[in-house]
């Protein structure tokens, strides 16, 4: 969920062409990521069991916090970097150094770049993590059932999973 928040200032703070890419990428993020929790939510146990009292509690609470986590990083980007007239009034200017700074206040600041890079990095990091050590992990190496079927079915996993890769590099460009 924290990614969810990190990747929502990144989209807060950056702008032209690179917006516009960005948001595509984050759409379909989103929707596949949204695909995917709601799957692992739906396979919770049901709380007809007696000792599972929460469980509908438990269901609700992640579905909002998924709902909410990306939409709030905006709001808290655009209202911890005021994206309008006091950006740039204090910093060099990097696209247009020879107009006055106080006169282009939507353009980007070395500092902008900055933050906009960390939060990149830091978000990229953390899908690459929650890629590779949650969720391959949990569907290639624990799940018993792919890793007792036939290897038709394990190579058909590995194609789609590079697939998948590949069609996700592609949208992000």
């Amino acid at each position: 969920m924290i990614h969810s928040v990190i990747i929502g200032l990144t989209l807060a703070i950056t702008q032209g062409s690179e917006f516009t890419s960005l948001l595509v990428a984050i759409i379909f993020h989103q929707l596949f990521e949204g695909l995917s929790l709601g799957i692992r939510i739906a396979s919770l146990p049901s709380s007809d069991n007696g000792s599972i009292k929460y469980m509908a509690i438990l269901r609700s609470t992640l579905i909002m916090l998924f709902a909410v986590t990306n939409p709030a990083g905006i709001v808290i980007g655009l209202l911890a970097f005021k994206r309008g007239h006091d950006v740039g009034t204090h910093h060099c200017n990097i696209l247009y150094p020879s107009l006055p700074v106080l006169t282009q206040p939507y353009l980007l600041t070395v500092e902008m770049l900055l933050i906009q890079g960390i939060m990149s990095a830091i978000s990229a990091g953390m899908l690459m993590y929650a890629a590779c050590v949650k969720m391959l992990a949990g569907d290639f190496v624990m799940d018993p059932n792919l890793w007792r079927s036939e290897l038709r079915k394990q190579a058909l996993a590995l194609v789609s999973l590079g697939a998948g890769v590949v069609a996700m590099a592609l949208v992000g460009m």
